[in-house]
């Protein structure tokens, strides 16, 4: 009777270390699986037609973050404009429009349309071209020197400024219309203006020069598709 419980013992020992050892390996099968996956991950590569997810920021040309996605960014340095979720964008995709609003919040209005413009979208998607998952760069958007305007005080004035408070250094919200244009007068404006942060850089003669163009992107590739 002894042996008869003892070899019962030994077999139900038998049977808990099979089990044990199943499960091992289907745990380690799983982590393997995901491992690889994300080891294999590591050489993706953005290229044409290729769908990536971008944290970005993009500066002035003094290095001041205007917008980002970035939450050590924001954090750390501040942003001018506001807070976004990173962008979705395919390599190589072609804007039917000059400008390309996004949703981002700005404080104290909560979430509005944001303008960016093609060549802005277009320079990111191409500095992305031979990037890796976790890769990041810094695109430069050598176009953004060229985007003024002049403003009068009297058209100043229309979009809700006070030409004798305004200075140098000074940021205001514009709102641009899709062809684009700068949209001066609020009882004219069209349902689709988008905001966009610019930046007093000139004054004179009751006349003052805004840019409204900016210098570069940090970005950082999340995910290529």
């Amino acid at each position: 009777m002894a042996k008869q419980k003892s070899a019962k013992k030994n077999d139900d020992w038998t049977k808990t270390l099979t089990r044990v050892f199943v499960v091992f390996i289907l745990i380690s099968c799983v982590l393997g699986f995901t491992l690889t996956m994300g080891f294999f991950s590591i050489f993706k590569t953005a290229a044409d037609g290729s769908g990536i997810v971008v944290s970005y920021t993009i500066r002035d040309d003094s290095g001041v973050p205007v917008l980002s996605s970035e939450e050590t960014i924001i954090e750390n340095e501040g942003v001018i404009a506001g807070v976004s979720q990173p962008m979705q964008m395919v390599i190589g995709q072609n804007y039917s429009d000059f400008i390309v609003p996004i949703e981002v919040y700005m404080y104290p209005a909560g979430v509005t349309s944001y303008a960016l413009f093609e060549p802005e979208l277009t320079a990111i998607a191409d500095g992305a071209k031979g990037m890796h998952e976790g890769d990041t760069k810094t695109v430069p958007f050598p176009f953004g020197e060229a985007m003024v305007r002049d403003m009068t005080a009297e058209q100043y004035t229309l979009i809700g400024g006070n030409y004798s408070e305004a200075e140098i250094g000074m940021w205001i919200p514009l709102g641009f219309a899709p062809q684009p244009e700068i949209v001066l007068d609020n009882e004219t404006a069209p349902e689709t203006v988008a905001t966009r942060m610019a930046k007093i850089v000139e004054m004179e003669n009751d006349t003052l020069t805004v840019q409204y163009g900016y210098a570069s992107a940090d970005i950082a590739i999340e995910q290529i598709v």
